[in-house]
């Protein structure tokens, strides 16, 4: 499973790269990002309105791909959790975790029992149709499945290291856009106190022996993320990377003209 590759890179402390997928949801973009050189890609639907009917092609390909395939549900209900890992997500992103009991909860809808309440059906699309036992496949599931909880308040940035404690989180995710909203500065990822807070999630992650992860915006938010440790870092999204490189490109033709 391609979250084998993941987590070698996350606990060898290389980084893992990836991006967001918020509005191209078209099957090949997961072959074209793993030809790109993606470790990960990431299918949102918190932003981006689409569902996981969606989405569920996607992760189709993506699963034929040394690409681990991860989805950001829109909100903390197990149904969404659980239909996304059905349908082949093989990580989760939540946005707006804030506790170490949220966070259980949420990696107790992503296992199967007895490590938590995850529905059991198999010679599906999550499992690629292929036989086999269903103990070992709930066994294999819940050793491979990524869980990223999201840090986006200064609520769940002063519980990081108890929601990095916890059992079954691989990944504290920062949404830097919310949380330098949430700290009173938005937008400004330079801003002392975003900064700071920066430091203080991957402390954490660091301490329990966990990632820590961003969506990095910009470059300088990327190098500033590498510079703290960061090792799960989104180039942007699949929209911010075509509008950049359609305007470079067609700046530099009517430079040349």
């Amino acid at each position: 499973m391609a979250t084998t590759t993941f987590r070698a890179l996350t606990g060898a402390g290389t980084p893992a790269l990836g991006t967001f997928i918020c509005d191209f949801m078209t099957p090949g973009i997961a072959t074209i990002c793993a030809r790109a050189g993606a470790d990960w890609v990431l299918f949102d639907l918190e932003h981006s309105g689409y569902g996981l009917d969606a989405a569920r092609p996607c992760l189709q390909v993506a699963g034929a791909e040394e690409l681990a395939a991860f989805v950001r549900v829109p909100g903390t209900q197990q149904h969404l959790v659980a239909t996304a890992l059905d349908a082949g997500a093989q990580g989760i992103m939540v946005p707006y975790v804030n506790s170490a009991r949220q966070a259980e909860q949420l990696v107790g809808w992503m296992k199967y029992p007895p490590l938590g309440t995850r529905g059991s059906a198999f010679g599906m699309s999550h499992d690629r149709y292929a036989p086999g036992l269903p103990g070992q496949k709930q066994a294999a599931a819940n050793a491979d499945t990524v869980f990223l909880p999201q840090i986006e308040t200064p609520e769940a940035v002063a519980a990081a290291a108890d929601i990095a404690a916890v059992d079954g989180v691989d990944v504290l995710f920062v949404g830097p856009l919310d949380l330098s909203t949430n700290l009173g500065f938005p937008g400004d990822f330079a801003a002392e106190p975003v900064v700071a807070a920066l430091e203080t999630v991957a402390g954490a992650a660091r301490a329990a022996g966990k990632a820590a992860g961003i969506f990095a915006a910009t470059d300088q938010l990327a190098d500033l993320a590498v510079d703290l440790g960061y090792t799960v870092i989104s180039h942007s999204a699949d929209v911010a990377v075509f509008g950049r490189a359609l305007a470079s490109g067609m700046d530099r033709i009517r430079a040349r003209a």
